[in-house]
Parts: C-alpha cells; structure tokens; sequence
C-alpha cells in the first residue's frame, strides 16, 4: 500500500443489546485486517430507533474521508479495507463494493449473478451493504434515514426485501455518484440466526 499504514477510514457498526457475541466477531475481524483503519465506531441502538439512525449518527460524527460499513453479524476478511481502500482511492469513486460469500453457501445466493461483473448505472440492482464510501458523498444524498421508512417491507421483483443499502444505491445513481465493484470476495454474510433487518420493530 506505498507506506500507508492506516486507512483514511471510519469503519461504522450499528448493533443491538441482543448481539453481544456476534459483535464480538464483527469487532476482531476490523482488528485483523492487513490494513488498519482510523476508528471503529461502535453504536448501539438503546431506544430502537433504528439501524439507519444509528448508522447516520456515525457518519455524521466521523472525522474521515471514507466511511465503511459493517453489520454487527458480519465478519471482515483480513484484506477487506486494504482492498478496496485502493481501489476507492485509485478510481476516485464514491462507493466501492467488494463481493461476499454466506456463510452456509459457497457464494453470494441470489446475489450471484452479480459477482465480479463491473457496476453499470443501466442494471441498478441490489447491492450489500458491507462497502467504502465517501463520507461527504453519503452526507450529500441524506444519509440513510431520508427518503427510507426503516420498518417498511416493500419487497423487488424477485421478492427479496428493498433495505436501507439498496435506497442508498439508488440514491447515488440518482445523484450521478460513480459506483465501483471491487471483484474480490473479501467478507463473510452470517446467517443462522435471527435477522432483524435493520427495523426496530424486529428484535
């Protein structure tokens, strides 16, 4: 990484008082990567206001130039950050995503058909929500709370719920920011347990 010993990067978790010991995985894997990051940024959400609040209230706080987001349940890959912290950094994107794996399949599920295949404005599809960003750039679109009912369960054409990070995607394009798909699989997307999918009204 040309002498770069930590990344400009403000890793955020949102969390909940019920997952303590997934948390703990989520925070030992930002501490095992290969490229160390500012800050991680811990919020738990005490008053059930909501993945999105949490997440809005950390980026609002945080003092770099890129914000990456990680799910309490969630693991990082050792070369996550350093990843796509060069390719944010050598495309000048406003958002990078990498690719993923669940971790009861050997790959991405429904999601597959977009791995490793370059992002295009023309084909907006869903994308998780573990990735870099500009931090001014999401600051820009409103965060995660504008225009999103965070209990809403409006659902795509396949039937999979429409989240917070696919808004925040489709808000981007709206607003002509550039998205870049990093093709490294580089973290893990834990299942098994209860999903609250981001909605206050689930845990």
């Amino acid at each position: 990484m040309d002498g770069i010993d930590i990344a400009d990067v403000t890793v955020c978790t949102a969390t909940i008082p019920t997952r303590v010991e997934l948390l703990k995985r989520a925070v030992k894997s930002v501490e095992n990567q290969t490229l160390k990051v500012k800050k991680h940024s811990i919020k738990l959400d005490e008053k059930r206001e909501g993945h999105c609040a949490m997440l809005d209230a950390m980026i609002q706080e945080a003092t770099t130039k890129y914000v990456a987001i990680l799910d309490d349940d969630d693991e990082l890959l050792p070369r996550h950050i350093e990843a796509i912290y060069k390719c944010i950094e050598e495309t000048d994107a406003d958002l990078v995503y990498p690719w993923f794996k669940y971790s009861n399949l050997p790959d991405g599920g429904h999601l597959e058909m977009f791995a490793y295949k370059p992002w295009s404005n023309d084909n907006v599809h869903q994308v998780p929500i573990t990735w870099i960003a500009k931090r001014e750039t999401i600051l820009e679109v409103g965060g995660f709370s504008k225009d999103f009912d965070v209990n809403s369960y409006e659902v795509d054409n396949q039937g999979n719920r429409i989240g917070q990070d696919f808004v925040m995607i489709k808000k981007l394009v709206a607003a002509g920011k550039k998205i870049v798909h990093h093709p490294e699989l580089t973290w893990i997307y834990h299942v098994g347990h209860s999903s609250t999918l981001g909605m206050p009204s689930r845990w």
